[in-house]
This record gives C-alpha cells, sequence and structure tokens, in this order.
C-alpha cells in the first residue's frame, strides 16, 4: 500500500468516519476496495448505482438492498421506509459495520440521504447512518448522476446539485477525503499531464496540440492490430459491431446465456445471444480466475476457431490459442449468517465471457484497460466523457483519434470543481486521525450505554418489567450526555449498576415466560428476542465493570457476546439451554466448516448447517454410514467430508477419555 491507501486503511480499521476515496483514473481504487472486501473484519456489504458497477464490485445495487423507488426521494419526510421490511432484513441492517458504495460519482444525493434515513431508523441511533461507517468510493471527475431534466426539477428545491456531496447527510456529518494520487496504468509522463489537463478542463494549447498529433485521417487499423474504437454512443457503437461483423466470412455461430434466479438485465455483461464468427475482435468481460491468469475483463483478442461450447481466441502476437468456455456471474444478495453478513447467489447469469470488440461505448469501459483503442469523443455531451474516454489508454502511442478534439469537446461541471477545491479542507493527517480515533472511542461508549433498542424491544411487555422508564431509560439518557467527560472509574460503575438492573428485569421475564408461551407463539417469540438481547447487555456491562473501555475491546467483546448469546438462546438442538454438549466438537467443526468453505469458494452454510453439525456434536456418529443418516448430510456430503469429520469426531473422543480408542473402519 502506498501512503494514502494506509491512510484510507487506518480510518477503515479504526474509526466509523465516512470516507471519501477518490483519485485519477488508474491509480488503484478498485484494486484498494478488492483488499477492504478480503481484510475487513467489520461486518459490511457493497453497493453500487448501477447493475453492471455492482456486479464488477462484487455487490448489490443500492436500490436493491434498500429496496428504494427510482424516482426522486423527497428528504425530510416523516416516512419510515423501513416498516416494509422484513425482519431478515432488518436484522441484516442493524448489523452492519461498514457499508461500501463504488462508482459514488454517479449516486444522487436524495438517495444517499434516504440511506441515512433507512439506517438510522434500524438502528435506532441518531447518529449519520446510524453509526455505521461509509466507504465512498469513485472520481468526480468520470461519470456524473443519470438524471432527468422532471426529476432535477423536483430535486433542485432540495439540493445544490445533483451529486452524492449535496446531500443533506453529508452537509452535517464530519468526512474526510483520501485522493490516491499515483498514476499506474499509465507511465507516461507528458500523457499523465494531459490527462490532468483534461480531468481539470483546463487543457493548454501545447497539450491539446500534441494530443491531437494522434489524429490520422481515415485510419483503418490492420487486421491482426486489435484496435477498439470508444464512442458516446450506443448506436455507433452498434453500427460500428454490425459493419465488421456482417464482411467476415464463413458461418455465424449463436451462443445462448442460460439466466437463472434474479439478475437484473442491466447487469448483463454481455448478449444473452452472443453472435459470432472467425476473425470476429472479441474483448473478455470478466477475469479468469484460474491459477493461469490466461485473460482479464478488457483483453482483446481475435476468434480463430469455433466449436459447440467451445470459441478459441488469440490475443495480439501470442503464440497460445485461449479456449473460452462459459463462465457464471453471480447476483450477490447479503443475509445473516450466523454473526456474520454472508454472501448468497439469488440469481446467475452464463455465457461465454466475450463480447463483440471492434467498438464499445464509454460508459461501458469504465474501470477497463486498453493498449490499443481509437477514440471520438467529437459527439461528447455530457460531464467526464472525454476524461474518461481518454484515460482508458496506456499511453499516447496506443490511441489514435477518429476526430480532432476541441476544447468544446472537454466538457466538465463547474460544481465538481468548486467541490473539489473546497474538500481538500477534508484531507485528513495523522492528527486528524488521532482525533476521529477518539470520536469513534466515544461513539463505541455511546453505544454501549444506548438502550432505544431495549425500548423497542420491550413494548408489549411494560407490565412484567416495571421500572424501566425510570431506573434504565431516564440514567441513559443522562448519562449519555456527559460520557465525553467520564472517567474510567465512573464508566465501570456505570456498567455495575446497568449491568444490575437488566439482571433483575431478566428475573421478571423468566418468571413470567411460562404464561407468554401459553398466550401465543408469538408472543413468547418475542419475549425470547427480549430475553437475548438483555442477555447480550448484561454480558457487555459484565466486561467493563473491571477492564478499561477502548474501541477494539468493545468491537471483539460485542461480537463474541453476540456470537455467544445466539448460541445460548437459539442453539437449542445442543438440547439442555446450558448444558452444551460436545460444544468444544461443535467449535472444531466450525472452524472446519469455514476453511473448507473458503478453499471450495461457496458460502458455509452450503457445506454444513450450523443445525446439522450441532445434531453431528450430540450424536457422534461412529462411521460414515451412520453420518449420512444424520439430517442435513446424505450420502454425497458424506462420501465428500466424511473421512474428515468421522476423524474429528474420533481424536475428541480420544482427548475426552484420555484413551487411545480403536479406530475400527470409516464405513
Amino acid at each position: 500500500m502506498n501512503a494514502p491507501m494506509r491512510l484510507a486503511h487506518d480510518y477503515l480499521e479504526l474509526t466509523n468516519t465516512v470516507v471519501f476515496l477518490t483519485g485519477k483514473a488508474g491509480t488503484g481504487k478498485t484494486t484498494f476496495l478488492r483488499q477492504v472486501r478480503q481484510e475487513s473484519k467489520k461486518k459490511m456489504a457493497i453497493v453500487a448505482p448501477t447493475g453492471v458497477a455492482a456486479i464488477n464490485a462484487g455487490g448489490m445495487t443500492i436500490h436493491s438492498l434498500f429496496q428504494l423507488p427510482f424516482g426522486p426521494i423527497m428528504p425530510g419526510g416523516a416516512e419510515r421506509p423501513e416498516v416494509h421490511y422484513n425482519n431478515e432484513k432488518k436484522e441484516l441492517l442493524n448489523s452492519l459495520e461498514l457499508l461500501v458504495i463504488d462508482e459514488v460519482s454517479m449516486v444522487r444525493p436524495d438517495v444517499l440521504d434516504q440511506i441515512d434515513l433507512i439506517l438510522r431508523n434500524v438502528k435506532d441511533n441518531t447518529f449519520p447512518f446510524g453509526g455505521v461507517q461509509l466507504l465512498l468510493i469513485g472520481d468526480l471527475s468520470q461519470l456524473s448522476p443519470i438524471i432527468k431534466d422532471e426529476e432535477w426539477a423536483i430535486l433542485r428545491r432540495y439540493y445544490e446539485t445533483p451529486y452524492f456531496f449535496s446531500s443533506q447527510v453529508l452537509q452535517k456529518a464530519p468526512y474526510v477525503r483520501i485522493e490516491l494520487d499515483h498514476v499506474y496504468r499509465q507511465k507516461e509522463q507528458a500523457f499523465v499531464e494531459i490527462l490532468n489537463e483534461v480531468r481539470n478542463q483546463s487543457i493548454s494549447q501545447e497539450n491539446l496540440a500534441l494530443l491531437n498529433a494522434r489524429y490520422i485521417p481515415d485510419f483503418r487499423p490492420p487486421v491482426d492490430d486489435p484496435y477498439i474504437t470508444l464512442t458516446t454512443h450506443n448506436s455507433i457503437t452498434r453500427q460500428i459491431n454490425e459493419e465488421f461483423i456482417t464482411v467476415l466470412a464463413g458461418q455465424e455461430m449463436e451462443f445462448a446465456a442460460s439466466i437463472r434466479g434474479e439478475f437484473p438485465k442491466d447487469a448483463y455483461p454481455t448478449e444473452t445471444s452472443l453472435k459470432l464468427k472467425v476473425g470476429a475482435q472479441v474483448m473478455f468481460v470478466k477475469n479468469d480466475n484460474s491459477a493461469e491468469k490466461l485473460y482479464y475483463n478488457g483483453k482483446i483478442g481475435t476468434v480463430t476457431r469455433l466449436e459447440t461450447d467451445t470459441v478459441y481466441v488469440r490475443c495480439g502476437h501470442e503464440d497460445k490459442e485461449l479456449a473460452v468456455q462459459a463462465q457464471e456471474w453471480t447476483n450477490v444478495k447479503y443475509q445473516l449468517q450466523g454473526e456474520q453478513i454472508g454472501e448468497t447467489n439469488a440469481g446467475s447469469f452464463a455465457q461465454i465471457p466475450l463480447k463483440l470488440a471492434w467498438s464499445i461505448t464509454i460508459h461501458k469501459s469504465q474501470g477497463l484497460t486498453f493498449e490499443k483503442a481509437i477514440i471520438d469523443v467529437s459527439g461528447a455531451f455530457t460531464h467526464g466523457q472525454a476524461y474518461v474516454a481518454l484515460s482508458r489508454c496506456r499511453s499516447l502511442a496506443g490511441m489514435v483519434l477518429r476526430n480532432p478534439i476541441a476544447p468544446e469537446n472537454i466538457i466538465g461541471d463547474p460544481a465538481v470543481s468548486r467541490f473539489n477545491e473546497k474538500a481538500k479542507a477534508f484531507n485528513p493527517d495523522e492528527a486528524s486521525l488521532k482525533r476521529d480515533i477518539e470520536l469513534h472511542r466515544q461513539f463505541m461508549l455511546s453505544e454501549l450505554f444506548n438502550f432505544n433498542v431495549l425500548k423497542r424491544k420491550s413494548k408489549g411487555f411494560e407490565a412484567l418489567i416495571t421500572g424501566l422508564q425510570k431506573d434504565i431509560f431516564e440514567v441513559a439518557e443522562k448519562l449519555q450526555r456527559q460520557l465525553s467527560a467520564y472517567p474510567l472509574d465512573r464508566i465501570q460503575k456505570a456498567a455495575i449498576y446497568f449491568k444490575e438492573k437488566l439482571e433483575t428485569l431478566v428475573n421478571s421475564l423468566h418468571s413470567e415466560l411460562p404464561g407468554l408461551i401459553g398466550q401465543s407463539k408469538e408472543l413468547a417469540g418475542k419475549a425470547d428476542e427480549l430475553i437475548r438481547y438483555i442477555m447480550m447487555k448484561i454480558k457487555l456491562m459484565d466486561y467493563f465493570t473491571n477492564i478499561n473501555f477502548t474501541s477494539q475491546a468493545y468491537v471483539a467483546i460485542k461480537r463474541d457476546v453476540w456470537a455467544g448469546v445466539k448460541s445460548d438462546t437459539s442453539r437449542s438442538y445442543l438440547k439442555a439451554l446450558n448444558a452444551k454438549p460436545n460444544e468444544k466438537l461443535y467449535e472444531q467443526f466450525g472452524e472446519w466448516r469455514k476453511n473448507v468453505a473458503d478453499k471450495e469458494k461457496v458460502m458455509p452454510n452450503m457445506i454444513l448447517s450450523e443445525k446439522t453439525m450441532a445434531t453431528i456434536a450430540e450424536r457422534l456418529p461412529a462411521t460414515i454410514k451412520a453420518l449420512s443418516q444424520t439430517k442435513g448430510v446424505g450420502e454425497q456430503k458424506a462420501l465428500q467430508y466424511g473421512a474428515e469429520l468421522i476423524s474429528m469426531i474420533r481424536l475428541y473422543q480420544q482427548e475426552l477419555t484420555g484413551v487411545d480408542t480403536e479406530q475400527g473402519s470409516l464405513f
């Protein structure tokens, strides 16, 4: 990591401050997102404004995760949009710690304000975004929000600009702007300077002349030279691709996509009916995930052979012919898996990972890199188009202009320039990081003594647990106003006080529970949920009765406590509530399952569910046949994983008894 990346990493690890990560094209924003996704310990979700951007980022669309309408959303209303969410969605958002929004330059301000409203409501927390940290990734000099005139006519009454930074929440919320400044895509300094000037809409006559030296009238690339044309309009791109493929000799072959489950049309990475001929210029639309890494998203090649399920492609002057078969894209959805936020496959799109590539629109080229490209921005009609197109190229020598570029083709938005200048005040350093770490500690402290969730969950049980208002809610509200000045010993005394009050509450509920169960299952379920929450709070308070409060300790302890409380109350498959037979073995199964899931790149529940692992831990099957008869296992999984599971069981029994038991046949 370079210095700005390290600073961004520290902000994400040690604070809950909103981070706007920006930078020129090719400075590593996508690489940083990949690192965050792989390494962050926070419960996170990744969203993007469009289907294609969401698939590329490995997440969901904003509108899908938050169930937002596509039209303008009026800020400041009394409506609670989250009331229509099911319990699973509410629990998912309530557990969220980090929300990543990729391609944030395309997000409207009303969308960000609605996310803020939803998260504050779901978490019962008045802090911006309910205390969830946001990582906003994007370059405002690239593509801007798509907003119709009639939509802006409504929203302009509330917002100064159509960009996310004009949202009401970011006018109040503290945030930092971190800019990645090392360009990895282009190595040629003269070209980097031209791109900087185009980005800032201030290109000099000298550099404009240098750029226009790449205009070659009537340029026709050699057949074996893979140039791709970047244009402003879909119609131009379609026309170019159709003209080139039509003149090719030979028979056209069609490859049909296989679409399963939910997969939005605007996220299709290539054609559902892909028509190719030998000699067609194509572009890969997916990275090769195999160990060989033979191709990447944006690599250009030529079709050399066609078979029923395979397309053979040769790229440039490479000797090796690539055999390309259908690959699968997944439509990610998030759900809680135990105490973690996991990804599930809501749908898939399977197709040969290629598309015709004599031409592509500038919009769909975002994020790609080309060795050789023909650029046509004479029809540029919106902010950032010229910069996006030019910055896709690695070098000046690899670029040809179809038409000369005039200053009016380089369209910028003064609102972006004003914001970029103003936002320099939000550039952080080590001193501001230290300040924000302390603010994060204070936020975590306020969360420990926040009882808004208890207030909501206890509705309907007021008669059973009297004294809540006076003994807990009023005291907590008074405490919240003084927390920042509280010394450590006062924090410990407050933890002791609330622990005792909560233990009294739990005892009251437990004594009344049999009567509630008799009244209705729904009421009993709510009581169980309330008890679970109170037990979590008791255990948290107990930790800090004699341990100094720190953010790191609170985060780690909260995660462990919540997992433990869920086990205590809901792992009834381990029979007794307080006696958990063979729980050490159950935990070993959990570690094994995680390792297998990581290796096979699937969700842990696809290996074995928690209930199935608990049943195996309780029954201790001695053979693979006995294991296969366990509900949730079956013959196939027993054969696939049985040897490892039975070995773990036998080793556990040996450790438990101290006797080296006879190791009979696994079957």
